[in-house]
Order: structure tokens, then sequence, then C-alpha cells
């Protein structure tokens, strides 16, 4: 119901994002949802969501194209030569074949893997985990009010 769509809003930020509002907000006279420029100017948010994936796949074969060893989120393959060969070939490509192949040709595979992103947050998440334990902090929000 349109009188509804604001707290609904905020329900589904704190459900979903773990976000409330600083102040009440009411229906009556607010609509926050559509000041979010993706939601006034109709973005598809899956594309966020695939590129963050697909960056730490890249990452993880450019770093090995590369020669690094160790923890990949100490790589940096800037002034690899071979790295920056690979990366072009498949940037060759345009739009030329479909994507899958395009990122086969990259990375080995046609499949999406998080791996990548998991390896590259492990010691962050390590670390978070230790010290949330440490300080008996609980992770989320749920029993926080949304609105």
């Amino acid at each position: 119901e349109e009188s509804d769509w604001n707290n609904e809003f905020w329900r589904l930020k704190l459900e979903l994002v773990g976000v409330a509002p600083a102040v009440d907000r009411s229906d009556e006279n607010n609509l926050d949802g559509t000041t979010l420029f993706h939601v006034n100017q109709d973005y598809d948010m899956i594309r966020y969501f695939v590129r963050t994936i697909l960056q730490f796949q890249f990452l993880e074969t450019l770093c090995k194209e590369s020669g690094h060893t160790g923890p990949l989120y100490r790589c940096d393959f800037s002034g690899s030569e071979v790295a920056g060969s690979k990366l072009a070939s498949m940037l060759e490509l345009g739009s030329s074949l479909p994507w899958t192949q395009a990122l086969k040709a990259l990375t080995g595979t046609e499949k999406m893997s998080t791996r990548p992103i998991l390896e590259f947050f492990a010691p962050l998440q390590e670390w978070l985990q230790e010290e949330n334990a440490k300080n008996g902090d609980t992770p989320g929000w749920l029993g926080r009010r949304a609105f």
C-alpha cells in the first residue's frame, strides 16, 4: 500500500543492509527510497554484484600471471608485461564473444567464483572475528528498530 512505502523501504534496508534511519521517518512526509540515484534512475544493481565478483577473479588470475607469490591481498601486478598482455588479449575480444568465453580466455573457466574475494578478505574476516570475540561483540543488526 502506498501509505506504507517509506516504512517498508526502511524495514528492508535494515533487514538486508543493516542500516536504520538516524531520525524517525514518517510515510506521510517522506519517501526516502526514491532519493537513491540507482532507484530514481532505474539502474539495475546486478551489474555491481557481478563486477565485484569478477574483479577479484581477474585479480587472482593476473597475480598468478605476474608471478606473485604470497597472499592475494598483497599482490601488485602493475608493471607486469605478462599480466598486462593477458588482460589486453581478453579486452581485445570486446563483444565478439559471449562474456563467459572472454572470462575463460582470461581465467581458464567460464564460471564466476567467489573464492578469490573470500581469499582476499580472509585475514580481515579472521581479525574481525577475533576482535568481536575479545570484545564480546555480536555482529549483526537483529533487534534494531528500522523506524
